[in-house]
């Protein structure tokens, strides 16, 4: 028996069980699945299962098929682990079994979908720099919804950030502890020294994120007013710097900070808006943390 769970979107919820090994995925009326989404194409994927195993092949859909975060080549066959979300448009699905409620609000908190063009066409605006946002928002996506560790989901995410956005130097995840205020974890990665990793980022933008509660950039500190600028940022070199807040539950948990060293101009306003928006599920990923596996602890030397 094929089973097929939808996850988010217009037909979050629904599921299929089917007696039959293939089945046709897409908006047309002529598919065993037809889709409410408006990002799916008529005919988006075909869903075979094999033995114990399950393939999905995408049949030439506008704005593709997505496993584990990577966009999966037309007309090929690949195979997909039983509860692997796929992204097939803005929707995700599971094949063979679903996903808890608290995982499921992971997706409903991704926000950059309006990269999507919602008539079943191709992906508009900087179709280039699109394609690797939705990558990035699903490689994260996939990444939030796996039982591991918060610290190993935050340096993976970091990492996938810095991969798509070259010219960031730095990343840290700062996080707030509940009851004083005062920063309890800053999970970091960068390009340069490993030692330096901890201490690499401006206190001055990370304290005012938190005081303000919205997110900050500077395309290029250089042309900044100098009451703007710390000294720790003129020492460390920061040429360019965002910073956007961790909300969860109308309350700041911490922050996603990233910056440029020596260059300036190292991202854009579409790069703080990708950055925003995975704010958002990052938040959700770290509350789960707390109410399921308990406080971060701070590790120590």
């Amino acid at each position: 028996m094929l089973q097929i769970f939808v996850m988010n979107g217009p037909d979050k919820g629904r599921s299929f069980e089917f007696e039959r090994d293939v089945i046709l995925v897409g908006r047309g009326p002529e598919n065993h699945i037809q889709m409410k989404d408006k990002s799916v194409s008529r005919k988006h994927v075909k869903i075979e299962k094999k033995g114990e195993k399950y393939f999905i092949t995408d049949l030439g859909s506008k704005n593709g098929t997505f496993i584990e975060g990577m966009r999966i080549e037309p007309q090929k066959e690949y195979e997909v682990g039983e509860g692997i979300p796929v992204a097939v448009g803005k929707t995700f699905i599971v094949i063979g079994k679903s996903y808890p409620n608290d995982m499921l609000a992971v997706l409903d908190s991704i926000d950059l979908f309006k990269e999507l063009d919602e008539d079943g066409g191709d992906i508009k605006d900087r179709p280039l720099t699109a394609k690797k946002n939705m990558e990035l928002i699903y490689k994260v996506s996939n990444v939030l919804m796996q039982s591991l560790n918060i610290k190993d989901v935050l340096e993976k995410v970091l990492g996938y950030i810095m991969e798509l956005l070259k010219r960031v130097d730095r990343g840290v995840v700062i996080l707030i502890d509940r009851k004083t205020g005062n920063i309890s974890e800053a999970i970091s990665i960068t390009k340069t020294s490993k030692d330096e990793a901890g201490k690499a980022y401006s206190k001055t933008i990370v304290e005012r994120v938190l005081r303000e509660r919205r997110p900050v950039s500077m395309l290029d500190t250089q042309t900044e007013d100098e009451a703007m600028l710390s000294e720790s940022m003129r020492a460390m070199q920061i040429r360019s710097v965002m910073c956007v807040p961790l909300v969860s539950k109308s309350q700041v948990i911490g922050v996603i900070y990233v910056d440029s060293v020596k260059k300036p101009h190292g991202f854009r306003k579409e790069d703080l808006d990708l950055l925003t928006a995975l704010s958002s599920p990052a938040a959700l990923a770290v509350e789960n943390a707390f109410i399921n596996r308990g406080p971060l602890r701070q590790e120590t030397a």
